[in-house]
């Protein structure tokens, strides 16, 4: 199914929502048309006019919407406006036009249902002047979404392909307006793995006196934690693979999960981006530590992404809910994905033909932790989970002679994923 002009009324493309039932509906919003997917955990508006996948992320299991709804979609489509949501920046995000060429025209879309998953897939190509030496590139940008039976997940694959006559290059920036717990207000913060950041602008934190576009240690308390007020502005990236912004006083945690980068068949660095003004904060998974296109700083190191024609940077950015989990257990987690957080390495052990398992873990949905060994056979232990609270499991399992290797696994809509491995006898 493809769409077209503008859309009147609601279409379903599946039935539902029923019980953690996933659905993918066209709809309107300020004289719009949008795609909406549904779960029981999750309402999310994809305004493709406007580049926003998503625009809302509605969290039924805390009651809140946790992107900021900034101004209407029907506000003039030939100059850019704010209108909250998740805003994909292609080729750049600051400079002219502002937030790159993906809100500037209705996307090319395609929209499927399968088996306990909707996906919906975004393309366009555009061509745009090289901001150094103004010479004519063209990309070919692809989104697919993929929303789950009973999840908060909302997977996004990417794909930009240089389909020009020559070399080019180009930022991306999956930039997220967050409003975690329904307003960004004093107790949220902001967190990131790893020991430096690049700032980029420094003026929130004049204390440390950093130079702008320079490394720093990580983490900085003051970026960490969000407080509204102030002067100035503040923008840095972490090398990281995982980043989040949580709300402290519910103890809800957005995160956005990157898979390895490969631009031109190499991969290459990934960073989560926060940028915070008086009032709101930006959390923004980024192929480069730098989004805006001035010239004299395109060619530095990663400023931009090079590719050859034909050549395509392919990645991965997941973004998901967990709710019972406090800034300081984020600050220590073992192992962050689009569905689940480990609180702690899970242990798994066997002797004298008892095998021990002990984790600890929040999940973004419905889940299901299953023991087994290894070379297959039947389940010696599994556990239901559901989304909304951290759970433990502390168990001793018989085993059946020659078990042998087993495997610890978290099974969901999306598949399956191994937690732990240990040995048997």
């Amino acid at each position: 199914m493809r769409s077209g002009g503008a859309l009147v009324g609601l279409v379903l493309l599946s039935a539902g929502p029923g019980l953690g039932e996933v659905t993918l509906s066209l709809g309107e919003r300020d004289g719009q048309p949008i795609y909406v997917f549904e779960n029981e955990y999750l309402r999310s508006e994809i305004a493709h006019t406007r580049g926003r996948s998503p625009l809302s992320y509605y969290d039924k299991i805390a009651g809140v919407e946790q992107l900021r709804q900034l101004e209407p979609l029907d506000r003039n489509h030939g100059r850019h406006y704010s209108h909250g949501g998740v805003a994909e920046c292609v080729p750049w995000t600051g400079g002219a036009p502002y937030m790159g060429y993906l809100w500037t025209q209705p996307w090319e879309m395609t929209a499927r249902t399968h088996d306990r998953r909707a996906v919906l897939v975004g393309e366009m190509t555009f061509p745009y002047p090289d901001p150094v030496t103004g010479r004519l590139c063209e990309l070919r940008f692809e989104k697919r979404m993929t929303a789950y039976e009973g999840s908060t997940r909302l997977k996004m694959d990417y794909r930009i392909t240089n389909v020009g006559e020559r070399r080019a290059r180009f930022q991306h920036c999956v930039h997220g307006s967050p409003c975690v717990g329904g307003e960004c207000d004093e107790g949220d913060y902001f967190y990131a793995p790893g020991s430096r950041c690049w700032v980029v602008w420094s003026g929130l934190l004049p204390q440390y006196e950093i130079p702008d576009e320079s490394w720093h240690d990580w983490p900085i308390p003051e970026a960490v934690d969000f407080r509204p007020g102030g002067e100035g502005g503040l923008q840095l990236f972490v090398p990281a693979s995982w980043g989040v912004v949580g709300d402290d006083k519910t103890r809800e945690v957005m995160a956005m999960v990157s898979s390895p980068v490969i631009a031109g068949g190499e991969e290459i660095p990934v960073y989560m981006g926060y940028t915070r003004g008086k009032e709101s904060y930006y959390l923004e998974p980024s192929i480069t530590k730098h989004i805006s296109n001035q010239a004299e700083r395109w060619e530095r190191e990663g400023y931009s992404v090079d590719l050859e024609r034909g050549e395509a940077c392919v990645y991965t950015v997941d973004m998901a809910m967990f709710h019972g989990i406090s800034q300081e257990q984020v600050r220590s987690v073992h192992a962050l994905t689009g569905d689940y957080v480990l609180l702690e390495a899970p242990r798994l052990t066997s002797s004298a033909r008892k095998a021990s398992v002990e984790i600890a873990l929040g999940v973004s949905g419905d889940a299901r932790v299953v023991l087994r060994p290894a070379a297959g056979g039947e389940s010696l232990l599994e556990r239901d989970l559901r989304p909304g609270k951290v759970a433990r499991i502390s168990e001793k399992v018989p085993l059946p002679e020659g078990a042998g290797e087993l495997v610890l696994l978290l099974e969901n809509a999306a598949g399956e994923q191994v937690l732990a491995r240990g040995g048997g006898e």
